[in-house]
């Protein structure tokens, strides 16, 4: 017998009974559904909070801030104090998985477009070295290398701005209603500058708007990015020292003694010249997690959106095997329901089976058949099982999606997903389900003997 035949037989024998094969397919079209249905609830679980997270900032990014890292478990220093300067660029670069590092400095002060009074947190960039990051530009454009006097803003920014003669605008605050830094865009924005040392030195410096920044909710939201040559001169302003007067000096010099007795002599050691910020990009959250443990151990201080990937992964993956379970035992039952169906075949097939050897078919050529159908009842009961589980995940987003999968946007997120993997591993394990049910029955079918078959029946 050939391959062809063996499937032809198995499917003719298999609705022979047809209540007693849809029966049994019914229980495999339960145990599948039920297993796709709770495992694409731990996968949309994991989606879901995964792309909150992707809100928040991009988890293949690393920000490494002056200070120290320290142990949050033992509340211990971890490493020396590092300095953020291009020795601490070269390292960072060096790292496996690292694919652009960008260093930054730091520029504060207020700030005025039109009447509106305002802040920045202003960094200063290399434009080349920005483009090369993750951000993404909903307006404009990027700063070039003849840029001197441009500044791309994050979509907050705007909202740091606000009228000095309307004297209940932070009563009226609401957060839910914001504007966008769209509005600014091709506007002045003029920045005063202080001297750290003498406030009364000040500069009025103009920033032109190039661009604004997407991500609403992201880290970077609230920040603003000039040319770093232009902030280094910005910067030479303020933490110029020959602003100070002789008091100013003399109480400089004991604020410094207060700060080495205590042990902080850090803070007024620090070159000028070390950068504020170093933001690293990584080849995928992976990579992210790896280099970020590997700073921390040296001693740099930093924040990743990746550290908190790990416990939502492992998370995921023990809602996945719970809720799996679930359903796999459903399955379970079905497949002794399979089991159950083949044996009974034996006995009403006994004299078949026996002649079927006598004209020649091997027993191998019987197993075959029993395990065809046995896998036919798997996949028949796993077709309906998958398409009726696409039919309850669009059920349950719909019903419950808009109250349990809403982000910070109002954005809502699909709490079952089922993706092309899931659905191809639901009609592979419905068919091996009901071959591993079927192969004791097709054995014993096979080791039948045709003598005794025939003269049974």
């Amino acid at each position: 017998m050939n391959n062809v035949d063996v499937v032809r037989m198995a499917y003719g024998n298999l609705f022979r009974r047809k209540m007693r094969a849809i029966l049994t397919i019914v229980g495999v079209f339960i145990g599948t559904m039920a297993i796709v249905v709770m495992m694409s609830l731990g996968i949309g679980l994991s989606e879901a909070t995964t792309k909150q997270m992707e809100s928040w900032g991009d988890l293949n990014m690393i920000t490494v801030n002056q200070g120290r890292s320290w142990n949050p478990d033992t509340g211990e220093y971890r490493g020396d104090e590092q300095k953020l300067n291009d020795d601490a660029v070269a390292l960072i670069k060096s790292q496996p998985g690292v694919q652009s590092v960008m260093p930054s400095i730091q520029v504060g002060g207020q700030a005025k477009w039109g009447k509106l009074d305002g802040w920045f947190n202003l960094f200063g960039v290399d434009p080349e070295l920005f483009s090369q990051m993750t951000y993404e530009i909903a307006e404009g454009r990027f700063l070039r290398k003849d840029d001197a006097f441009s500044v791309i803003l994050g979509w907050q920014v705007r909202n740091q701005f606000y009228d000095p003669e309307d004297r209940d605008y932070w009563m009226r605050w609401d957060p839910s209603n914001q504007k966008s830094s769209l509005e600014m865009m091709n506007e002045v924005v003029y920045v005063t500058l202080n001297n750290q040392y003498n406030w009364e030195m000040i500069k009025k410096q103009p920033l032109t708007v190039v661009g604004v920044l997407e991500g609403e909710y992201k880290d970077h939201a609230y920040s603003a990015y000039a040319p770093i040559d232009t902030l280094r001169k910005w910067q030479d302003f303020v933490n110029d020292k020959s602003y100070m007067t002789e008091d100013q000096r003399i109480q400089q010099e004991q604020w410094e003694q207060e700060m080495k007795d205590r042990g902080d002599a850090w803070y007024y050691t620090r070159d000028p010249k070390d950068y504020d910020q170093i933001l690293v990009r990584c080849k995928d959250v992976k990579a992210a997690r790896e280099v970020a443990s590997t700073l921390r151990d040296i001693g740099y201080n930093l924040w990743t959106v990746a550290d908190y990937m790990e416990g939502v992964e492992s998370q995921a993956l023990i809602i996945q095997a719970v809720l799996g379970g679930i359903g796999g035992i459903t399955l379970l039952v079905a497949s002794i329901g399979i089991a159950n169906t083949m044996i009974m075949a034996i006995y009403e097939r006994t004299r078949e089976i026996g002649v079927m050897k006598v004209i020649g078919a091997t027993g191998g050529d019987v197993m075959k058949m029993f395990l065809m159908e046995a896998g036919l009842i798997g996949v028949c009961g796993g077709v309906l099982g998958l398409v009726c589980s696409l039919g309850a995940s669009r059920l349950i987003n719909f019903l419950a999606g808009d109250f349990m999968g809403t982000g910070m946007r109002g954005e809502t997120y699909d709490i079952s997903v089922i993706p092309p993997y899931l659905m191809l591993f639901a009609l592979i394990f419905s068919f091996c389900i009901g071959i591993v049910a079927g192969l004791y029955p097709a054995r014993r079918a096979s080791k039948l003997s045709p003598i005794l078959a025939i003269r049974n029946e």
